[in-house]
């Protein structure tokens, strides 16, 4: 990597010469005329270093000779930022001379000047000199010259740089059919003599043992099956405490348990884990040491019978240090498949290559591959840029591929191709990766901003586009090529996140070389001559200072938890561009980082300190300065003003921190300011009108009437027409339509996401003047609005037609919300605290029919505590309009006062089968259809609103007697009869659940019935005779339900055949039940029945025999008498239960358990 890095180095030198030369910022003859001497070195150097890359040197002398020069490049470009600094620091002092002194401290200031000058002089001749010996001794330098001929390298060269980037996250997954069916089949199968059986998948790296992994993971057949699925990344380092660590943290969403270590940690484990049909996926272990293994499995084989452990290896020695019974072996591609990735890697249709006689020579380029996808897909970007011509490909298989010699099952020299024609600055950035650990999920955000740090991202000649837009680019291009995958997006398609293969991770260490290092506290202290920047996850290693450090451009402590305190002295990192502390426990930032005056990136964030010091101001250089979740700082050192090319300053999450610094609007290139969730932030400063470079900004807090003086108002905001991303206005009740200018607009500000706050204990109706001024964006992606006092928000919410995401919350005067129904990106509904909501418009034609492409993309719509809520109602055409006003006045309210009464305006909005509904707290609600739904907190209304259906659904569509509202409600009656999943929960004022509830409910496959704490005898089996095509039925914590009696007068009238497909049936928290209902003997095909603290349930029917379909059976914490008669063999319920084949008893018999040791 020395010479792509020299490379980029010598540029930037070049470009600061040029600019230092030109500016003439006082500098004496004399170091004016080494300036331009060091000049003409520079340019001579970069031209050799330009020949060196496109030949890609190997020779080792070539190498010793590059590494020589690196060293005094890296000094001679801390020596022109060393001007550069000068330049920014001395209009400050001379600008800050108060007049009684005045004339003294210019006479210093020129003394100390002159002496600087001279230092400055003698220093650039020192280095120009040692660039001039370096480059008269490159004899040794040899090379073969350039043919001339076309290479890949010159065909992208002179090929248009596209404009999109035609990435899409959805992986194209090939091949592995075959794999996947034979994977879920091990999984389901619940046939082995051990509670936890283990597969591994074992393949060479890159063959997609992951994908194919997280295909099995995600499938629909896993989802059901197994009650616990959790996934922990175990990479290189096999430590079993931590990997406990990991799996308990994905099992307790939330919480980070870093404290839990030994016997709490085990214990914490069993907890989640003992007694649950679990499947657990450790992917990439490298560990083949049993005796490690040993250490973990112990504590992961308590859990029910027919738990899985799926584990990814590069090693067969892996997998038999885990002993399991089978191993899946993961091939190459064949040919076929092969191909059809290839070509679609390089967007190529199939007319195309076939037209073009490409096949043959595509097959011989793929023999490089050796049916590898990650190398499949890597050479197939490179091919985007060839021309449909045989003459192209075959130079590329001729001189580009005919390069590698691999052996076979190692692709990584097809890989390595892929980096080679990369242009330099796409090669270093890629390098740099490899500082971050193996699985490491990489923001591009901050990736970006290191770039920036280390000069790697250069300006475009277009002005207009910023380095944070070029560095965009940069990523986007490497992620098309296939640098990057398995990316996050956040719900308006912005990547937020993403990681290297560990193929990639190892190529871009191994052209890194000692560039890039990783180090921990057992490092040696004495660094590599070549090591410019460093990482490292081990806080320990930050202690000690480290002979080299001064030469350091990165220093990156990668881990985001961290035990240990520690004082980090930086003072010996003189030569730092990036600095990274995240998380780290430190209580002191020292004083002296303000000694780092070439850095261009500090990151502090998730630090717990108060105050930073003073001495930052000093870092002039400073460009990025990120503190978030630094919930400790309660003020920003006024001196942060002085950081004149500060571009990112990052404070979200910093809840303590009440104001921003006064002088803010000095820092004119500032670009991102978040100061999202800092609560304590009472109003912006004034004047922040004028930062107009602003793409980011987080949060506009409205400031008191009291501090009108040093607060801005809303007045500015629209100034700031550069924003981009999110917005959150707070204290909204602060402001008032008249003191908003008549010019006041926030259209303008090409916003994603918008969230507008009110106090809801302040909130008046004037909100909604407020409201209608603040139309947004058309573009806008997601809008939240909280607090706001109106009745009714503003229509222009129905015309955002791009809108993906809106949230309603704590609008507790809103009665009405607007039509949604026609939004065509919108996917997610959340509508929570609305106390007075009672109805939602539905958008109809001119007739007033109901439309029936409602909702085309939602996807999950959530309720919360309405409690006036009744549903949707149709746009109704309004009557004629008398011509006296007063009659018009009379005839509105008239109007508004049928609507109220009349439910047949109710509407049921046509939904996806795919659409989540989620319903918490709503009494009176109308249900709504769809495939999927959970009630929880509400009945009446909906029992209601089904039976009617139920009765419109059975009625003549002519019948004379029945009004004009049966079209539209029929088509609600036909997706309850598409009801496939029913989950009632935490209803408290019903006893019973009546019969004809279920009558409309053919296709329903999965209902559950859970807190509910007055239900007491429903008769399931006459709800189970109409649902015939139910599978799964649960009921739990109902300590009221006795299902055991008021059912067995019905006995005689049993039907045939009743809910024939029921297969699964689960009992848990049913106090009273204290015998099996006696039902259960006639559902002959049920598959599995789980019994869960069930403390009256004493013994098993003698009928149980009966159930000659059932496989499992599961009895959990349901008393000592149960768990006596069930005991293998000499319980008295042994032989009812003993033609199950899987029986599961918890917590078991201390001699029910067996060990083993190998």
């Amino acid at each position: 990597m020395a010479d792509l890095i020299l490379g980029s180095i010598v540029d930037s030198i070049t470009e600061h010469l040029v600019s230092l030369i030109a500016q003439e910022i006082g500098l004496t003859c004399g170091v004016q005329r080494e300036l331009e001497k060091l000049q003409d070195t520079v340019s001579a150097i970069a031209a050799l270093l330009r020949e060196a890359e496109k030949r890609r040197i190997e020779a080792e002398d070539v190498k010793d000779w590059l590494q020589k020069l690196k060293v005094v490049v890296y000094d001679a470009d801390d020596l022109l930022d060393d001007f550069s600094t000068e330049a920014l620091r001395r209009p400050r002092v001379v600008g800050g001379v108060k007049r009684v002194l005045n004339e003294v401290r210019i006479f210093l200031s020129s003394s100390n000047q002159l002496v600087y000058a001279s230092t400055m002089a003698h220093r650039v001749k020192e280095i120009r000199e040692r660039i001039d010996a370096i480059n008269s001794d490159r004899s040794a330098y040899k090379a073969e010259g350039n043919d001339g001929n076309n290479t890949l390298g010159n065909l992208v060269e002179n090929q248009p740089r596209p404009e999109t980037h035609p990435y899409k996250h959805e992986r194209y997954v090939v091949g592995r059919d075959e794999d996947i069916k034979e994977v879920i089949k091990f999984l389901l199968n619940p046939d082995f003599e051990e509670n936890v059986s283990i597969l591994p998948i074992v393949g060479i790296g890159g063959l997609g043992k992951t994908t194919l992994a997280r295909q099995v993971f995600n499938n629909d057949s896993i989802k059901e099956y197994f009650s616990v699925k959790l996934w922990v990344c175990v990479s290189t380092n096999f430590d079993a405490e931590e990997i406990m660590r990991k799996i308990v943290r994905e099992s307790t969403p939330g919480r980070e348990h870093r404290d839990l270590k030994g016997a709490e940690l085990t214990k914490k484990l069993g907890e989640e884990l003992d007694g649950k049909k679990f499947l657990l996926v450790l992917d990439d272990v490298w560990n083949d040491n049993r005796s490690k293994w040993l250490d973990l499995e112990g504590s992961l084989m308590n859990g029910a019978k027919g738990s899985k452990i799926l584990v990814t290896t590069r090693h067969l020695s892996v997998a038999k240090a885990m002993t399991p019974t089978t191993c899946h072996e993961l091939r190459g591609l064949p040919e076929d498949q092969s191909l059809a990735l290839l070509m679609r890697m390089a967007g190529k249709q199939e007319h195309e290559w076939k037209t073009h006689n490409l096949e043959e020579i595509a097959k011989e380029i793929l023999k490089k591959c050796g049916g590898v996808p990650l190398a499949i897909r890597t050479i197939g970007r490179l091919l985007v840029s060839l021309r449909n011509t045989e003459e192209d490909w075959l130079s590329f298989k001729n001189k580009e591929l005919s390069r590698i010699n691999q052996e076979e099952g190692d692709i990584m020299p097809s890989l390595k191709i892929s980096y080679d024609f990369l242009p330099s600055h796409l090669k270093q950035c890629f390098a740099y990766c490899c500082l971050f650990p193996k699985d490491y999920e990489l923001d591009p955000s901050e990736l970006i901003h290191l770039w920036m740090a280390q000069g790697f991202i250069k300006p475009l000649g277009n002005r207009k586009t910023q380095l944070e837009e070029v560095g965009h680019d940069y990523f986007m291009e490497l992620l098309s090529r296939s640098f990057f995958q398995d990316i996050e997006e956040d719900d308006y398609g912005n990547i937020v996140g993403c990681k290297m293969h560990d193929l990639m991770h190892d190529l871009a260490q191994s052209v890194a070389g000692d560039n890039c290092i990783t180090i921990d506290s057992s490092h040696e202290k004495k660094l590599p001559q070549g090591a410019r920047h460093v990482s490292t996850d081990d806080p320990f290693a930050l202690k000690s200072r480290f002979e080299g450090g001064k030469r350091l451009r990165s220093l990156l402590l990668t881990s985001k938890t961290s035990h240990t305190d520690i004082y980090l002295d930086v003072s010996c990192f003189r030569s730092l561009r990036a600095l990274r502390i995240q998380y780290a426990q430190v209580s002191e930032i020292s004083g002296s980082i303000g000694k780092l005056k070439h850095l261009r990136s500090l990151d502090l964030s998730g630090i717990y300190f108060q105050y930073l010091p003073n001495s930052i101001s000093r870092l002039c250089n400073l460009e990025t300065l990120n503190l978030r979740g630094c919930q400790w700082l309660e003020r920003l050192p006024r001196g942060l003003t002085k950081l004149v090319n500060l571009r990112q300053l990052n404070l979200r999450g910093c809840r303590r921190l009440e104001r921003l610094p006064r002088g803010l609007t000095k820092l004119v290139n500032l670009r991102q300011l978040d100061v999202s969730e800092c609560d304590g932030l009472t109003h912006m400063p004034r004047g922040i009108g004028k930062l107009t470079n602003l793409q980011m900004l987080g949060k506009f807090a409205v400031g008191k009437d009291s501090i009108r003086d040093a607060a801005a108002g809303l007045n500015e905001l629209s100034k700031l027409t550069g924003l981009r991303k999110e917005l959150t206005i707070e204290w909204f009740e602060r402001s008032v339509p008249s003191g908003l200018e008549a010019s006041f607009s926030i259209e303008k500000l090409a916003l994603q996401r918008l969230v507008l706050r009110w106090n809801p204990l302040r909130a008046t109706e004037a909100d909604a003047e407020v409201l209608k001024r603040f139309r947004p964006h058309p573009d806008l992606k997601g809008l939240m609005i909280e607090g706001y006092g109106g009745v009714q928000p503003s229509s222009w919410i129905s015309q955002l037609h791009k809108l993906v995401r809106i949230e309603f919350w704590h609008c507790y005067n809103c009665v009405r919300l607007p039509p949604l129904d026609q939004l065509p990106s919108l996917k997610r509904i959340y509508l929570v605290g609305l106390m007075n909501l009672q109805r939602i418009e539905l958008s109809g034609n001119e007739s007033g029919t109901l439309q029936s492409n409602s909702f085309p993309s939602l996807e999950v719509i959530h309720l919360s505590d309405l409690p006036k809520f009744r549903g949707w109602e149709r746009r109704r055409r309004r009557r004629r309009r008398s011509s006296s006003r007063i009659e018009q006045e009379e005839e509105a309210i008239q109007e508004e006062v049928e609507e109220d009464d009349d439910d047949s305006l109710l509407m049921l909005p046509v939904f996806s089968d795919k659409v989540k509904v989620i319903i918490i707290g709503c009494p009176t609600f109308s249900y709504m259809h769809g495939q999927k739904l959970h009630l929880k907190k509400n009945l009446t209304r909906i029992i209601k609103q089904l039976l009617r259906n139920v009765t419109i659904r059975h009625a003549s569509a002519s019948s004379s007697s029945l009004s004009s509202r049966i079209t539209l409600i029929s088509l609600s009656s036909i997706s309850i009869l598409a009801l496939t999943c029913l989950t009632i929960s935490e209803v408290k004022d019903s006893e019973h659940l009546p019969v004809e509830l279920f009558q409309s409910l053919p296709s329903l496959q999965s209902l559950a019935i859970s807190r509910c704490p007055r239900l007491k005898a429903p008769p399931v089996w006459a709800i189970l005779r109409y649902l015939t095509a139910l599978e799964s039925l649960t009921i739990s914590l109902c300590p009221e339900l006795d299902l055991s009696t008021g059912e067995s007068g019905y006995q005689e009238d049993m039907p045939e055949g009743l809910a024939y497909k029921l297969r699964e049936l689960e009992f848990s928290g049913v106090e009273k039940m204290e015998t099996l209902p006696w039902w259960i003997q006639h559902l002959t095909n049920l598959e599995s029945l789980k019994i869960k603290i069930c403390r009256d349930l004493k013994a098993f029917p003698e009928w149980f025999p009966q159930l000659t379909s059932l496989k499992r059976l599961e009895i959990s914490n349901c008393g000592e008498e149960l768990r006596r008669r069930c005991r293998r063999d000499i319980g008295e319920d042994w032989p009812n239960i003993s033609h199950i084949p899987d029986i599961n008893v918890w917590p078991p018999e201390v001699n029910d358990f067996s060990f083993s040791f190998l």
